[in-house]
C-alpha cells in the first residue's frame, strides 16, 4: 500500500488518480472539523456543495434542510448558519440534514475521483480517521491519499501539519505502507508546527482570531476528541451535492 499527500487539490489534476484509493480530505480551519462535529451532534446527513449558488438552489429545492456555509470566513446572505464548529457543538442536530458549502473544504471533496471513498479528517478526529482509512485500504488492497484543501488555491500550513500528523498515525498503525516524499515533508512540518504553534503562526488561525473566533480554534486544534469519521456515500442526483454520512458502515456505491 502506498501513502502520499497532496498539499493542494489542484495537484490531483496532474497525476493519474484512482477511484480505488482511499482519500482523507483535510480542511482543519474549519470545514472538516465542522462536519465532524455536525455528525457528533446527531446530523443524519451533510450534503456538500461546490458553490454558494449550488447550496442555495439545493436548499430551496428541499424544504427543511439547514443551509450552512461561509465565503471568506463570513456567513453568506440567505444562509441559516456559517461554518463554526463551536456553534454547531452547542446545537442538537438529531436527524437533521444540513447543506454545507465552504471556500475550500467542500471543494476539495469534489476534487477527488468521483467514485472514490472520501473520508473527512482533521486533528479533532485524527486517530479515528487514520485507523478507518487503513482498515478500508487493507480491505480493498488500495492506496491511501491525504488531500489538503489549501487556502484559496495556496498552501495552508495547518492542513499540511495535520496531514503530517495523520501520516504519523498511519505509520504507527502499519509497517506495510510505502511512503512518498510528500510524507517526509508533511511530518517535518507537523514536528515544527504542532497545534500550539499553528495557533500563533497559521494565517487561517490569525484570521479567525481577528474575527473573535477563539472557540473555533479550540476545536480545530484539539487532537483526538472524536471517533466520528464522516464519509462520502454518494451524489444526490437532483442537486449534484455530495452526500456524507456517519458511520462508515453506511457506505454505499456511488
Amino acid at each position: 500500500m502506498q501513502l502520499r499527500i497532496y498539499f493542494n487539490p489542484a495537484e490531483l489534476n496532474f497525476v493519474e488518480t484512482s477511484a480505488e484509493d482511499i482519500y482523507i480530505v483535510i480542511d482543519v480551519m474549519r470545514a472538516t472539523t465542522t462536519m465532524t462535529i455536525m455528525f457528533e451532534q446527531g446530523a443524519r446527513h451533510v450534503l456538500a456543495a461546490q458553490s454558494l449558488e449550488q447550496a442555495l438552489e439545493a436548499g430551496q429545492r428541499v424544504p427543511g434542510r439547514i443551509l450552512c456555509g461561509e465565503y471568506h470566513t463570513k456567513t453568506p446572505a440567505g444562509f441559516d448558519f456559517g461554518n463554526s464548529p463551536a456553534e454547531f457543538a452547542r446545537m442538537d442536530l438529531t436527524d437533521q440534514e444540513l447543506v454545507l458549502t465552504t471556500s475550500n473544504g467542500t471543494r476539495a471533496l469534489f476534487a477527488c475521483p468521483e467514485k472514490s471513498i472520501r473520508l473527512v479528517g482533521c486533528f479533532y478526529n485524527g486517530t479515528a480517521a487514520a485507523s478507518t482509512a487503513l482498515a478500508l485500504a487493507q480491505e480493498k488492497r488500495s492506496n491511501i491519499a491525504i488531500v489538503c484543501a489549501a487556502e484559496y488555491g495556496y498552501f495552508a500550513l495547518e492542513d499540511a501539519a495535520c496531514a503530517g500528523y495523520l501520516a504519523k498515525e498511519l505509520l504507527s498503525l502499519s509497517s506495510d505502507l510505502t511512503i512518498h516524499d510528500s510524507i517526509h515533508s508533511a511530518m517535518t512540518i507537523y514536528e515544527n508546527y504542532p497545534p500550539a504553534a499553528l495557533l500563533e503562526k497559521a494565517q487561517s488561525s490569525l484570521d479567525l482570531l481577528a474575527l473573535g473566533q477563539q472557540k473555533d480554534l479550540e476545536y480545530c486544534l484539539s487532537k483526538n476528541n472524536s471517533t466520528c469519521v464522516p464519509v462520502v456515500t454518494g451524489i444526490e442526483a437532483e442537486t449534484g451535492l455530495l452526500r456524507l454520512a456517519y458511520p462508515v458502515s453506511e457506505l454505499v456505491s456511488i
